[in-house]
Order: C-alpha cells, then structure tokens, then sequence
C-alpha cells in the first residue's frame, strides 16, 4: 500500500472520530446548535463547557473515547508548550525503551510524557507527531486534550512513581533498571541485543537494536542489571504500590546465557520479597532447552511464562522468525508451550502472536489452539519498527485488526481466558473486553432496550467501525 494511501486512509479514519466526537455535542445541545455545518466557535464553547471529568465522562461513552484512543495512537499527538509543565517531576517521563515507537530513535532536548488517562479509565501511552490534529494544552494548572482548535475534555498524565528517583545500592538510578508502564507493571528489559541479528536470522518486524544505546551493559557483558539490582527495584516498586507485576524480557543471547540470568533474577526477587512465588510475575524467552529448565523457572519464583511463538501459519514460520526457526523446530516450540501449562498452570502461559502479518485465518487458529490449551495467544498488532526488515511497510486497516481482537476476545471467552490478563493493562484487548463488561451491565439494568445499535455493542460484540 503506497504512503497516499496509507494517509488517506488515516485522514479519513479520523474524520470518523472526529464526527463521533462532536455528534454527543450536537445531541446534547441539540437546539442551540445551528443546523448549518462550519460552526467552529459555537463548538468550541461548548467543549470548553463540557471540559469537566464529571461532564465529560456522562458525554463521552465508552465507545467514544476508544475510537479517541485510536485516533492518539493512529496520529499521535502534539504538545503545547504548557504541556511540558511537570513532565519528569511530578508527571512520568517516558524512558524511551519502545521498539514498537515510530519515534523511538528521535533525539529530544527535553522529557516527554509516557501516558495520558483518559475519560472512563482509559489509558494510551503517547507518541508525539507534530502533524496530528490531536493537541495537549494546560490551562489554569488542568491538562486538556483538544482536536485543532475544539476542546475535549480534561485528561493528564500518569503520576512519576516514587522508585523513579530512587537508586540501587550501587548508585543505578532505579529506572534505569525497570520502567514502569502498562500501568501497573514493572518492565526489565535486561538487553537491546539478541544474538540472531547476528546471525543474520533476526525476526524480519523486530526492532529491538533501535534502543540498543539506551540499555548499556554492565552485567557479564550482556545484562544491564545484575539480578540484585533488579531484586532491589523491584522491591521498592511493589512497596510504593504502583506496580503489581513484573516482566522480564530481552534478546536471545549466545549459548542462552538469558536462561540462567533468568534463574538468578528469580531467586533474587524470591528472596527478596520473603515469597515462593512472585507475585505478577512473568518471564519473556524462548523456551529452555529442556523441560527441566522450565520447572527450575518456576522453583525460582516465576508465576508465569511467555514464549512468544510470533507467527502461527507454519508456511510462514520460518521465514518471518527464521532464528527461532532454526533455533528449535516449530512443534517443539509449541510442546514447550503445553508442558508449561503443566507446571504453570492454565492462564499463568502466554505466546504472542502478531497480528497482521499473516491471514485473519490462520491468525485466528492458532489463537483458538493456543487457548484450547489454556495458554494466552496475545494479539499483538503489528506497527512497522525502525531498525527492523519491515520499516517502512504497512499493516492492515485499523478495521481488520479490531475485527480479529474481537474474535480473539471471543475465543478467549469461549475457554473462560480472562482478558484482564498479566500485562494487560492499558491494551486494545482489556479495553473492548471491559466495555463488553459494561455494556452487559447496562443490559441487565434496562432490559427491553435494542443495544444493537450502542457504540459499545458495535465496537466490542461486532467487531466493526461505526458508519457516521
């Protein structure tokens, strides 16, 4: 698809938001709006109106805001200057370990904000474009959030966790070990290396060299944090009570030097915590050599593991992940998997699968096989990475990919999967998941009502973008 394409496309997703973001305006003061179009400055009185969180929450839906979260993360955002205001003291910074960021590798003079919360409990990490329609401003010591020149409604950003000016006993400042994002989730990404760059047999979508100079290494060479020091941060994230999960991840490393640094980290947190099992807590690597290696995981205090299969058509296998590959074959990969549940447990294992790099069908079939088994096929939507084979190229519509999410929430509702799941914090997946929720509420509550035709009901049990 050529980049004309691709913009227009966006323009006029966005346009569809747009009308849906002024149709509650329209509704709600229906008689004194004038029925000619154009009427910009009446609009924006009435947003300036409606820009309370009370207000606001009662004339936004669910629906609404999601389709608002999906124009931020389609188009970005722009900063005001008054929108810098706090960000790095009181206001989080964003770290800039995201190798799925477009902006991932752009130098900044100053810090940007992570996350914004949103009306409704909604959550979207933000990247800035200078070109977005979307506009962040504060006035009067209250963050707004505008398209052009009409003002939404009152958002801010994620409140800096205390661990993130502390330091390790070693003088590390503790974000520097783990960041905090996904709301409640405490990431150590303890490499920007993996070995099958090396190799030339990288997955083809991988970007994770693109934050290789944000991570340097002073552990054995290859880890940026002894497993002490990730103990250490750990500690003091689930004492301030902003982080009720962990995940470790990172490359593949020569003669899988990541299985033991994972065995260490384990212990270390173990004992720190004074527990058996961490609770939350998720590690991220190719499955281990041996199905005694994956029991020795959870000896070591791991509540959960991921191997993330990537891919699921098996045509496509080798070529999309053509390390992993050659690494083990693809129904060893998957053994693995179904041994992990075994130790583990149903729901405690999880395979990433990326979605829109291979058919809806055959997608949507290793997402139902993985589920059958009690394993999570996390939808991943596919966003081309700098430093990755694919820079440049471009995934499906935003209509196919809430299409397969919906029907992967049906499959996982199907073996009683529950969507909230570790590390969910904030996804496309754990929003629609939560407005089926309420929408199943508003039925019990009001029952004879025709909901087909809630935005809800249409965005979460269809599958569909709305036509406005």
């Amino acid at each position: 698809m050529s980049r004309w394409v691709m913009e227009e496309e966006n323009v006029g997703l966005l346009g569809r938001i747009q009308s849906i973001v002024e149709r509650p305006i329209r509704e709600k003061f229906r008689s004194a709006v004038p029925t000619h179009g154009g009427d910009r400055l009446l609009l924006t009185i009435l947003g300036k109106t409606l820009s309370q969180p009370a207000l606001a929450a009662r004339t936004y839906g669910e629906g609404e805001i999601f389709l608002i979260k999906g124009g931020l993360f389609l188009s970005g955002v722009r900063l005001d200057p008054s929108a810098y205001e706090g960000v790095g003291t009181e206001w989080k910074e964003d770290l800039g370990q995201r190798h799925y960021d477009p902006d991932a590798r752009t130098p900044r003079d100053r810090p940007l904000p992570h996350a914004l919360n949103l009306p409704h409990g909604f959550y979207m990490p933000i990247y800035v474009d200078p070109t977005s329609p979307f506009v962040l401003r504060r006035e009067g010591g209250t963050l707004y959030l505008y398209v052009d020149e009409l003002r939404l409604f009152p958002v801010e950003y994620e409140a800096r966790p205390a661990f993130y000016s502390k330091v390790t006993s070693a003088g590390v400042p503790m974000p520097h070990v783990g960041s905090h994002r996904l709301q409640r989730q405490l990431l150590v990404e303890y490499n920007a290396y993996c070995h099958f760059f090396a190799q030339k047999k990288a997955c083809i979508f991988c970007g994770i060299v693109a934050e290789r100079s944000l991570l340097p290494a002073r552990y054995n060479s290859y880890f940026g944090a002894s497993p002490a020091e990730v103990a250490e941060v750990v500690e003091a994230a689930y004492a301030e009570g902003v982080c009720t999960e962990m995940q470790v991840t990172g490359g593949v490393l020569p003669n899988r030097a990541e299985m033991p640094y994972f065995l260490e980290v384990g212990r270390a947190v173990k004992e720190r915590l004074g527990v058996d099992v961490i609770p939350g807590s998720q590690a991220v690597l190719a499955p281990p050599s041996s199905p005694r290696e994956i029991e020795e995981l959870k000896e070591a205090g791991w509540q959960g593991v991921a191997f993330n299969v990537e891919i699921w058509d098996e045509r496509l296998w080798p070529g999309m992940v053509p390390g992993k590959a050659a690494l083990m074959p693809r129904e060893r990969w998957l053994e693995a998997l179904e041994f992990a549940v075994q130790v583990f447990g149903r729901g405690e294992v999880a395979s990433v699968i990326v979605a829109g790099l291979e058919p809806k069908r055959s997608f949507l079939a290793g997402v139902e096989w993985l589920a059958q088994r009690g394993i999570y096929g996390v939808p991943i939507p596919w966003a081309p990475v700098p430093g990755s084979e694919l820079e440049g190229h471009q995934t499906p519509t935003a209509a196919w990919h809430l299409e397969v999410v919906v029907k992967a929430l049906d499959i996982w509702e199907r073996y009683l999967l529950d969507a909230q799941r570790h590390s969910s914090g904030g996804l496309h997946y754990a929003d629609l998941a939560r407005m089926r929720q309420s929408l199943a509420r508003d039925r019990e509550r009001h029952t004879g009502r025709d909901w087909s035709k809630d935005l809800r009901h249409v965005l979460a049990v269809e599958g569909k973008l709305p036509e406005v």
